[in-house]
């Protein structure tokens, strides 16, 4: 998690460990929690942690790639010229994986963008299904969710960039 406020709903959700950024490196903590590493990391953070993330990996290990959150400018400094240049610039350091040390050990490395599966209804619902059954035999929790109505939605993406948010933010809209 990104601060310590975010722990204890980590933990309500089942969570065995619980790595806070904030207090302490990620990735000792990472290693220490699993010295022989991690079958599957969930990485959508983008180029300031994807090859320590492949790094981490256990033979056979899977890197499931889904977001660039460090690479993208945040809040007001994404009208910023400038902010633009630096993601450029990030986008160049982007780690590369040696696809014979892939063979070799096993890894894999995975990528998805939610919004391509737009026309994947066959598949979305399976998924869907799956998950509804999950909740339904208490195997998956939901995180806190927190609904604002549409006229505070600025409030929203202001809670969402602070870093501050804990769970899921909802927008209703009446109508």
């Amino acid at each position: 998690v990104g601060s310590s406020s975010k722990v204890d709903e980590a933990k309500s959700l089942g969570c065995d460990v619980v790595i806070d950024k904030s207090t302490e490196d990620l990735w000792e903590a990472a290693e220490r929690a699993s010295p022989s590493g991690y079958s599957t990391i969930m990485d959508a953070n983008g180029v300031s942690t994807l090859q320590q993330s492949y790094d981490h990996l256990a033979a056979t290990g899977r890197l499931v790639v889904f977001g660039f959150h460090s690479n993208l400018p945040m809040g007001k400094a994404a009208l910023d010229p400038m902010q633009w240049v630096k993601m450029a610039s990030k986008a160049s350091k982007m780690p590369t994986f040696d696809p014979m040390d892939m063979v070799t050990s096993n890894k894999s490395v995975l990528g998805f963008n939610l919004s391509f599966f737009a026309d994947e209804a066959e598949i979305v619902s399976d998924l869907f299904d799956q998950i509804c059954a999950w909740l339904k035999f208490d195997r998956l929790k939901v995180p806190r969710v927190t609904e604002l109505e549409l006229e505070r939605i600025v409030e929203a993406h202001e809670l969402i960039q602070s870093g501050k948010s804990v769970g899921k933010i909802v927008i209703k809209v009446q109508g």
